[in-house]
């Protein structure tokens, strides 16, 4: 297994444990303040950042040739996915309260930092399903 797929699997199951906590969040939210105070919990979820350390820890491959002509491919094939990911998000974010608010409608700018947070773990968690996908469940230059 590479240092692309060892980071991709740091981000992704740090993804998951912080989707668990922000739902739990909102959960134990809703009980003690209602329902508009408890989507405060989707907060939590800036926590899934940690995950961006990974690249500090895990160490760089060993051996004369650090990348070849596949890894580049699936480098540019994953960013490709990421901005997609991020970019569908964003539209989808800022054209559904358009929708079911109408053109007079309006929203509040404490949704901006929330709005920006899902596009970020959006983009890194579409970036990082696009690596192991496209390594498969091998190592470097295994097929499986």
């Amino acid at each position: 297994m590479n240092r692309a797929q060892k980071i991709a699997w740091v981000f992704v199951i740090t993804t998951l444990l912080v989707i668990v906590v922000s739902i739990t969040t909102i959960v134990i939210l809703y009980f003690k303040v209602g329902m508009p105070n408890a989507l405060y919990g989707f907060g939590t979820i800036g926590i899934a950042g940690l995950g961006g350390f990974a690249m500090l820890f895990i160490k760089k491959d060993k051996g004369k040739v650090a990348c070849d002509e596949r890894d580049e491919l699936i480098r540019k094939r994953d960013a490709l996915a990421g901005f997609t990911t991020a970019y569908l998000f964003v539209c989808a974010a800022c054209m559904t309260p358009f929708f079911i608010l109408g053109p007079k409608g309006s929203i509040s700018v404490k949704w901006l930092p929330q709005i920006f947070i899902g596009a970020c773990v959006s983009q890194f968690a579409a970036q990082s399903v696009a690596i192991l996908a496209q390594y498969g469940r091998g190592g470097k230059g295994e097929q499986s």
